[in-house]
């Protein structure tokens, strides 16, 4: 039976701790942290949405490329020939 009490206290304990940690962080400006992370994060966002758009553009032009040197190199090759 101690140590279903105990187990029960610590668990109490720990929650009233998190409760005053939370508290203090917002009583000492934690909204204007959070706020100015969220900033950020959403900065990141739309950075790595250009950054995905021209790796998409830079992507499209390659293959573009790649396809015309292949259809090249497939009408060389003349039928039956061997390299």
């Amino acid at each position: 039976m101690a140590q279903k009490s105990g187990k029960f206290k610590k668990f109490v304990l720990t929650i009233l701790l998190l409760a005053l940690l939370i508290l203090v962080f917002i009583l000492a400006g934690g909204g204007d942290l959070l706020k100015s992370a969220g900033k950020k994060m959403e900065g990141a966002g739309q950075q790595a949405d250009r950054l995905k758009q021209k790796v998409e553009e830079k992507a499209s032009t390659v293959e573009k490329t790649v396809e015309k040197t292949v259809e090249k190199g497939i009408d060389t090759l003349k039928p039956g020939e061997k390299k």
